[in-house]
Formats: structure tokens, C-alpha cells, sequence
């Protein structure tokens, strides 16, 4: 299969999970901004057309003009995975596709769906009391999040494509980015895509700017349009995304400095740290009935949301700037229940 092929078959809906279909013309249209040195319609026509020959795609005639879309499963897995799944393979498929609750995951594995559908169907058919085992194991698992339950907003899916594809063949992007004070923002941008984050419900866009010595953070949700350029951009050798979400603490939302953090939990509430420590320098001691923490952490509004969640079951002993912090907080709580 050639490189155009391989283009041709990334933009035509599946089968699979879609009824539509697209005209030459139209997939013409999508590849022009993605393919370099971007061949004729008519070129594009015959390389459909070989492909139906192969029985990857379908087209229907309409009119004058033929539509087309890929066959169910065409990507290759799926049809090379009918015969052959067995009972172990298609419980981890099956496994993964209900426990895969993070957006990044389930934007990714919509090219798996035909994968999964064969999956379900391979654990309906059971024939001995071993194979009905494995399809009830999905219903006796289940997974729950440890933070209150929010409803974050959804990304587009062809926009996550766009992004990632840009992301991936290291292409610059074009964006509009419409932030929480400018929300009436068209003014397009051209950005240098480094990496996706998922952090908190939210997704995130990490990308440079040509002249800018530090990436900027873009919430996917807030990109109303994206375009992959056809120019490429070197990728900086010297940007590490793992590095700049763990070491630089980029997403901790407001990252000042690192302290020295010293608490004191009253009814067990910091038990759990435990087993998983705060910081990788922590110390613990037992005074009474409290348990007394500390660890060097990094001072942010995240640190600060997690302290409060403990309410009266933590006090902060230091440092001594974020306990009068508290404190002051705790005052004027006082003042408004005490109301």
C-alpha cells in the first residue's frame, strides 16, 4: 500500500461505526491540507478504485458522482482478528474498553472499535462453563475514581485527530484559541504542537511558539478550529514533556516554590500516606492519638485544594507562611457559617 493510499484510507469513514460516505471530491479536499506534492482528483479516483478492487473500500454511485467509505475492519487488525481471537484475548479488549475512562484513551481507541465489537461477540459465545467465566468477568471488576465526580467538557474528535496527527508527524498547527477571558476570540495562531496531557478530567496542548523559550499550555476543549500546516518544525531536543509535567510541575496550577511541609492529622485522615507518601523524603512520627508528616513538596494551588479537603482533620505546623494562609481562610470560614 502506498503513502497515498495510506492517506486515502486515514480520511474515509469506517464501515464499522459510520453510515456516511465521502465523494472523491471531498476526499480530495481533506488531503490537501495533510499531503505534500497533492495529486489530481482524478489520481485520487484510481488509487479508490484499485483500492475496491483490493475489497478495502465500497462505493455507491450516486448520480453522476461516486461516494466512497472503508469496509468494516479494513484497517487490518480487525479482519486478520475475526478467526483467530481467542476467550483470554478478547476479555483484555473488552477489559480496556470499559475501564479506559480518560479521555486521551478513548479519543485514541475509536480506530479499535471494530477490535472491540469482535471481542463481544467472541465472549457471547460461549460453549462450556469456563468460557461463560470469562464473559461474566467484566460485570464482578469495577473502577472508581477517588475524587468527587465532575463533568468535564467534551473534545471533538476529528479536532483531537488533527492535533495528534500534527503532534505526531512533528507539522506546524494553526489554532484558535478562545480562553476564559476571551472567549469571542477568531484570531488563528500558529503553534508548535510538544505533547498532550491529560491531568484532572482536562486536556491539554503543550506547544512553542517560534521565538518563545517556553511552551505555553492550551486547553483542548477551548480550541474551537485546528489545521495541520504542511510545514514541519524541528522538535527541540532539549523539551523533555516528561520532565516538564513531573520536574517543572507545570500542571500543579500556580507552582511557586519547594517547602518543607510539616502536619499533624487528627482521626486517621493521613493514614493513607502511609503507603503512599506525599514526598519521597517523608518522615512520620505518632504523638497521641495524631499522626505528624513531613516531606519537601512543591508549594501550588493544588497542594493547597488537597490540604483543604481534610477540613479540621489536618493542621498545617509548617511552613509558617501557608499555616497563617490557612488560618486566615479558617477565620473567615468562621465568620461566614457563624452567620
Amino acid at each position: 500500500m502506498s503513502d497515498i493510499d495510506r492517506e486515502i484510507m486515514r480520511v474515509l469513514p469506517d464501515a464499522a461505526t459510520q453510515s456516511a460516505y465521502l465523494s472523491t471530491p471531498d476526499i480530495h479536499r481533506r488531503l490537501t491540507g495533510t499531503v505534500q506534492n497533492m495529486p489530481s482528483s482524478k489520481t485520487i479516483h484510481r488509487h479508490l478504485a484499485r483500492l475496491e478492487e483490493e475489497g478495502l473500500v465500497e462505493m455507491e454511485q450516486r448520480g453522476t458522482a461516486s461516494v466512497w467509505r472503508k469496509k468494516a475492519g479494513a484497517s487490518g487488525m480487525a479482519a486478520k482478528a475475526g478467526a483467530m481471537m481467542n476467550f483470554d484475548e478478547a476479555l483484555a479488549l473488552q477489559t480496556l474498553k470499559r475501564f479506559s475512562s480518560r479521555q486521551i484513551p478513548d479519543l485514541v481507541a475509536e480506530s479499535l472499535l471494530p477490535l472491540f465489537q469482535i471481542a463481544d461477540t467472541r465472549l457471547q459465545k460461549t460453549n462450556n462453563e469456563t468460557e461463560r467465566k470469562y464473559s461474566r468477568w467484566a460485570s464482578k471488576v469495577a473502577v472508581e475514581s477517588g475524587g468527587f465526580a465532575l463533568h468535564y467538557p467534551v473534545i471533538d474528535r476529528e479536532l483531537f485527530s488533527t492535533v495528534s496527527r500534527a503532534l505526531f508527524e512533528e507539522r506546524q498547527l494553526e489554532i484558535v484559541y478562545r480562553p476564559r477571558h476571551n472567549t469571542e476570540n477568531d484570531r488563528p495562531k500558529v503553534v508548535l504542537p510538544y505533547g498532550l496531557v491529560e491531568v484532572g478530567g482536562l486536556v491539554y496542548l503543550v506547544a512553542g511558539m517560534e521565538g518563545k523559550p517556553h511552551p505555553t499550555m492550551y486547553r483542548m476543549d477551548r480550541l474551537t478550529s485546528a489545521k495541520a500546516l504542511l510545514e514541519p518544525f524541528a522538535y527541540p531536543a532539549s523539551f523533555s514533556l516528561d520532565a516538564y509535567v513531573r520536574q517543572q510541575r507545570s500542571f500543579d496550577f500556580m507552582v511557586e516554590k519547594e517547602v518543607l511541609l510539616k502536619l499533624k492529622f487528627f482521626s486517621s485522615a493521613g493514614e493513607h500516606l502511609l503507603e503512599a507518601p506525599m514526598s519521597k523524603d517523608q518522615k512520620y512520627s505518632r504523638k497521641d492519638d495524631a499522626l505528624h508528616v513531613q516531606g519537601t513538596v512543591m508549594l501550588s494551588q493544588r497542594l493547597r485544594w488537597w490540604l483543604r479537603s481534610f477540613g479540621p482533620n489536618v493542621e498545617v505546623l509548617g511552613p509558617a507562611s501557608l499555616r497563617a494562609e490557612l488560618a486566615a481562610e479558617a477565620a473567615e470560614l468562621a465568620k461566614m457559617y457563624g452567620k
